[in-house]
């Protein structure tokens, strides 16, 4: 507003100052205009009390006149921009008119409508400000009368009464009276001029002109809308209306004006319908059908009047329908046919017709109490924040190129919310960026806002925007909090649906109303800005000249994360770069690890060609384009690539780089993922766990990993399956020996019978030692029958947690070879080290051995070999088990009758059916309940062999039974089972004994007898 007064002083003194004539405020004002714009309303305030001054001084004129037109406009943009246009330079204006004296500086504002309204959407502070700057000038409001507007009219449209149709002058002249008469142009009007001006009106009706002054002056800008009804080529407006025939047919009624409201002032009702109930008649009307002609005029007239509502001068009542309408024939009948079908509704004669039956709600007057107790909102950022958009913003192009989605979180915040430190926000984990933007409520915030980001600390994944003043939205906040509150504290409602259906509009066009300036103050998301949002962007503390003019945020954003993560995979598979994969790209992904630990020597990874799994994709895109699985001069592998197309050999060997800071140290595996994550790097999750597979693959000798801080031998796909799942609980430590310890491991390697080209690697002897013993039966896992250097080896392999310390202090100290393990002997170490494995290896075996000395044992066979007595014990049994009842007994004899199993199994099937435990899984307390387990199974079943001697089925060819009774009653009997080896010895013992035998049979029997009883065990029990 400054630079306009001051062009117009400039132009001014121009016209009306001789050029010739020296004034200092000429040259001023001109430099002014050329020069800064600093403190430009102040000088502007000063240059035109210096014009009157100056002026007044060497008596050219009296002061200065200002006649500032369309004042409004500079309003409106004041409430808009109050950052660039403050109302203040009007109250400096207007103080400097008030106290220019005999210098007068007479300020005169020409506006529509009263000066307050225009702030009616500003805070409450807002709105007293304005207030203040009003109380300098004085409001002259000026409103014509309706006789007065006629004239106008009349004059304006210069009607050549001559050429007017015939009877129209009567008819005017007596339509006017008739008007009059009703009160249409109020209690004080001039009869005779209006009677007299009414043929000059031609094709207006009488009627129309007060309908014209009092909707123009509520709904428009007073005889300026008139003057374009008048003079504009707008449907429906005066200038369209004269192309018809001039004809007595040809007069511009109400129903006429009601189609021009529609067209052109529709909208604008809409949104305040609760003041014209808008809505509901142009709804009535628009679906009523057009062939009844007269009902639709009757409907469209008193629809006009419902809008103005002014029931104290334009009542809708019979006897201004029929004057408005020409008294048509059949108007009475017409009536009461609208009236039946209750689109057309009579409220007495103090209100008279509407298109609704009546309303129980006056919302003028519940939205006046809303306003009353919602006088201003307290946090307006609060408010706002609900309803803004905080949805990711994606780095397209980025995408585009790279093949990587990457967006930015966006977060809203009030001043009050930011923390002193500004650079600690952080983008949180999927995000790649984060995007924080400042509401600022008032303009004083937006510059301690602007002040606070100025010179911080570097913050490369953050980017800072402040908006301008929000406060400018206070009104359509406002708008919204208020309908709100008349939908929820006006319990009438519920018995209106006229007045709730308004309410309800209300509201949604509240609601519409301020998204749309959210989108014109906030809007960010579009491919460009184009000039939309009002938001500072800073980035590392430098405003960004970029979005300044009116840049693409999105190509912005994507500039930025092609520097922020420049040495990113270019990877063009979105089944498997992106952060979070499907089921099935999961799964694929698992089949490839398989594939890669197990076949990275075949071409393609064994991978058919003649089908297309997912995980074939997986390999294309990743392993093969980037040659990390290539044919090499040692044939197919997985390496590191050499040409490296899709930039992955930067994120690969940070991989090694990690583990190469501290020497042998571990590193947890999710903090190499959050390294890879970060800039430069920036893989996507889906994409990370192929490329630590691949680091593993090409230095799995030397690289070690633990889960849950216990090193693992064995790898396999599952266990990268849950390193997928959980990377807290694994870590990777790289193994690389140098001197001394290297020619230890030759010799260990010879005892782990290694290739050559594996003998100097750590983990190629760790692996197959932890392995072994890993996979031994949990027997010799568990058992203390082992001489104390192999229990002590044992017991360290199985608690190994560094593959380095396990070799070069934990295996001598177990084996007895303790001190500096430059000075042990390779040879002696590595040859206890064998025994050691050897002895473990042969534990189970040794247990099995046992356990047959224990079965022959507990029959009496100690001597017997194991093959020769499984088939000898085995026809005993089939004679046995005829008999047996006893369930274990049973089983007992079932596990002797099977001769052909193999003896190992048999023995771990034995060793179930006697423990409850198979061998394989005893543990020491076990065997010793085996040895007592067969021991009564034994005794038991040479029982009843002596039971059911000769009575069963067939028994072996040697088989003898002996039975000897006492005079006590007390019996001993036993069955002997002769091998053919000890059938023949008996035979030449039978001999020899016969020759010493007295001949005296009784007393040969008698001493046989008492030397048999002393032989024979306890009674019953079988030898």
């Amino acid at each position: 507003m400054s630079l306009a007064l001051l062009n117009g002083l400039s132009l001014s003194i121009s016209q009306n100052v001789d050029g010739r004539k020296k004034l200092k405020v000429r040259s001023a004002v001109n430099e002014a205009l050329a020069g800064s714009k600093d403190n430009i309303d102040q000088r502007a305030i000063s240059l035109l009390t210096q014009a009157a001054a100056e002026l007044r001084q060497q008596e050219l004129f009296d002061g200065v006149l200002v006649i500032i037109d369309e004042l409004g406009k500079f309003l409106e943009y004041s409430a808009l921009h109050p950052e660039k246009q403050d109302v203040y330079f009007l109250q400096q204006l207007g103080e400097a008119s008030a106290r220019s004296g005999e210098n007068c500086l007479f300020t005169i504002g020409l506006l529509h409508q009263g000066f307050s309204t225009y702030a009616d959407k500003l805070s409450e502070q807002a709105q007293r400000e304005w207030e203040k700057v009003a109380e300098r000038f004085e409001e002259i409001v000026f409103s014509q009368p309706l006789g007065q507007i006629a004239a106008l009219l009349s004059a304006a449209m210069n009607v050549k009464e001559e050429e007017c149709p015939r009877r129209w002058k009567t008819d005017a002249c007596a339509d006017m009276r008739k008007a009059v008469d009703l009160g249409l142009f109020g209690a004080n009007a001039g009869r005779k001029a209006l009677i007299d001006l009414s043929s000059s009106l031609y094709p207006l009706h009488p009627t129309v002109v007060p309908v014209l002054a009092k909707f123009f002056r509520r709904f428009g800008q007073n005889e300026r809308s008139l003057f374009s009804f008048l003079l504009s080529s707008e449907p429906h407006a005066l200038q369209d209306f004269a192309q018809k025939e001039c004809s007595l047919d040809s007069i511009y009624r109400l129903p006429e004006f009601y189609d021009f409201i529609a067209h052109n002032f529709g909208n604008r009702l809409g949104v305040q319908s609760f003041r014209s109930h808008w809505s509901h008649i142009d709804a009535v009307i628009r679906s009523y059908p057009p062939e009844h002609d007269l009902e639709l005029r009757i409907l469209k007239t008193v629809g006009v009047l419902n809008t103005i509502d002014s029931i104290t001068d334009l009542l809708p009542s019979d006897e201004l329908l029929g004057l408005a309408l020409g008294e048509p024939p059949g108007l009475s009948a017409s009536i009461k046919k609208l009236k039946k079908e209750n689109l057309l509704f009579f409220r007495g004669a103090r209100r008279g017709y509407a298109l609704w039956s009546h309303t129980s709600v006056n919302l003028e007057h519940e939205f006046a109490k809303a306003s009353e107790s919602i006088q201003q909102v307290t946090n307006i950022a609060e408010v706002l924040r609900s309803r803004l958009d905080t949805r990711p913003i994606v780095a397209r192009a980025h995408y585009i190129q790279t093949g990587n989605l990457r967006h930015f979180n966006v977060r809203f915040c009030s001043l009050s919310e930011l923390p002193a430190d500004v650079s600690s926000f952080q983008a949180e984990h999927p995000a790649d960026g984060l995007i924080v933007i400042v509401l600022s409520e008032t303009a004083e915030q937006r510059k301690r806002a602007l002040s606070l980001f100025a010179g911080m600390a570097a913050n490369d994944q953050v980017i800072f925007g402040v908006t301008d003043a929000l406060e400018v939205l206070n009104g359509l906040v406002l708008a919204v909090e208020r309908w709100s509150y008349v939908e929820g504290h006006t319990p009438e409602l519920k018995d209106d649906r006229f007045a709730t259906e308004e309410v309800s509009r209300q509201i949604a066009h509240a609601n519409q109303a301020l998204e749309n300036a959210l989108q014109r103050y906030l809007g960010f998301r579009g491919l460009s800005l184009s000039g939309e949002s009002s938001i500072q962007w800073i980035y590392n503390g430098e405003s960004v000249k970029e979005l300044a003019n009116d840049g693409s945020l999105q190509a912005y954003l994507s500039k930025l994360c092609d520097h922020l993560f420049r040495f990113a995979p270019c990877v063009q598979n979105e089944l498997v770069n992106r952060n979070a994969l499907s089921s099935a790209a999961t799964a694929a992904r698992q089949r490839l690890f398989e594939l890669m630990l197990n076949h990275g020597d075949h071409p393609s990874l064994g991978l058919p060609d003649d089908k297309a799994p997912p995980e074939r994709s997986l390999y294309l895109s990743v392993l093969k384009a980037s040659g990390i699985h290539a044919k090499r001069a040692h044939g197919w592998s997985i390496e590191f690539p050499e040409k490296d197309s899709l930039r992955l050999r930067p994120a690969l060997e940070h991989v090694i780089s990690l583990l190469e800071i501290v020497p042998e140290a571990r590193v947890r595996v999710d903090r190499i993922i959050d390294e890879l994550r970060a800039s430069p790097f920036g893989v996507r999750d889906g994409l990370i766990p192929i490329l630590l597979v691949a680091v593993y693959v090409q230095h799995e000798a030397e690289l070690a990993i633990y889960e849950d801080g216990r090193f693992v031998s064995d790898v396999e796909e599952f266990l990268k399956m849950r390193l997928v799942k959980a990377p807290d609980t694994f870590e990777f430590q790289l193994c690389r020996i140098n001197g001394m310890r290297r020619e230890l491991l030759v010799h260990l390697a010879e005892v782990m019978k290694l290739a050559k080209a594996e003998r100097t690697e750590l983990l190629s002897i760790v692996r197959p030692l932890c392995l072994m013993v890993a996979e031994l039966p949990d027997y010799a896992k568990h058992t203390e029958h082992l001489s104390d250097s192999t229990l002590s080896l044992r017991r360290h392999i199985l608690a190994a947690e560094e593959p380095a310390k396990l070799v070069f202090q934990s295996i001598p100290q177990a084996l007895g070879m303790k001190g500096d393990v430059s000075k042990i002997d390779p040879n002696k170490l590595a040859s206890k080290l064998a025994q050691g494995i050897s002895e473990l290896r042969r534990a189970l075996p040794e247990c099995r051995k046992r356990m047959t000395q224990t079965i022959l044992a507990a029959f009496g066979e100690e001597e017997a070999e194991f093959v020769d007595w499984r088939e000898l014990v085995a026809v005993r049994a089939e004679a046995v088990i005829v008999g047996v009842t006893n369930s274990n007994l049973r089983a007992f004899a079932l596990k002797l009758i099977d001769n052909v199993t193999e003896e190992s199994v048999w023995l771990e099937s034995l060793g179930s059916l006697v423990s409850r435990i198979p061998p394989s899984r005893w543990r020491d307390k076990d065997e010793v309940a085996f040895r007592e387990g067969i021991a009564a199974l034994a005794q038991q079943f040479l029982r009843v062999e002596s039971l059911h001697f000769g009575v069963g089925g067939p028994m072996p060819e040697n088989a003898v039974r002996i039975a000897l009774t006492r005079r006590s009653g007390e019996e001993r009997d036993q069955v002997f089972n002769l091998t053919s080896s000890k059938a023949k010895e008996m035979t030449a013992l039978r001999k020899h004994l016969q020759n010493e035998m007295p001949k005296d049979k009784k007393l040969a029997v008698a001493v046989l007898s008492q030397l048999l009883w002393e032989m024979m065990d306890t009674p019953h029990e079988a030898t």
